[in-house]
C-alpha cells in the first residue's frame, strides 16, 4: 500500500513539472487562448463559412507551388516577443483577432520553422502567407 502510494506521487509530481504540449485545435471551431481568439480552418466545406471573414488575419500555410500544407505547429507572439499562445493546427489556414498592434507568427512543419509579422487591418482581412518551399501539397 505504501509503495503504491509512492509511485501515485511521484507519478502526480512528474506530471506538475513535464512542459505542457500544445493540443491539436477543433477544426471550424473559434478558441480563445491568451486573448487571442482563433480558428483553425481550410478545409472541406468548413472553410466556406461566412464567418471567417470577420476575422482580421487570415494565415495561410502552402508550399512552393501555392498547394496548401497543414498540420503546422503555430506560436502566436506580441510586438514585445513574448508568446501569446501555441497549438497545433490541422488544416492549411489559421484565423486570428487580436487587438490593434504588432504581432509574429511562427510555422513549423516538420524540420522546418518560418515566421512572418503582421499587423491586423483597420477593414477587411489581411492573408499572411507562410511558405515551406520544397514540401509536397497535403493529399
Amino acid at each position: 500500500m505504501e509503495f503504491r502510494n509512492f509511485v501515485l506521487g511521484a507519478a502526480f509530481v512528474g506530471a506538475m513539472v513535464a512542459p505542457a504540449a500544445a493540443d491539436p485545435l477543433p477544426m471550424d471551431s473559434p478558441v480563445t487562448m491568451g486573448g487571442v481568439e482563433t480558428v483553425c480552418t481550410g478545409v472541406g466545406s468548413g472553410k466556406d463559412d461566412p464567418r471567417w471573414a470577420s476575422y482580421p488575419i487570415k494565415v495561410e500555410f502552402s508550399n512552393g507551388g501555392a498547394q496548401f500544407l497543414s498540420g503546422a505547429h503555430v506560436k502566436i507572439a506580441g510586438a514585445d516577443g513574448k508568446a501569446m499562445t501555441e497549438f497545433d493546427c490541422n488544416g492549411p489556414w489559421v484565423l486570428l483577432r487580436v487587438p490593434h498592434g504588432k504581432y509574429s507568427v511562427s510555422a513549423t512543419i516538420g524540420d522546418k520553422t518560418h515566421n512572418a509579422s503582421f499587423s491586423p487591418p483597420d477593414h477587411g482581412q489581411k492573408r499572411v502567407e507562410i511558405q515551406f518551399p520544397g514540401f509536397a501539397a497535403n493529399q
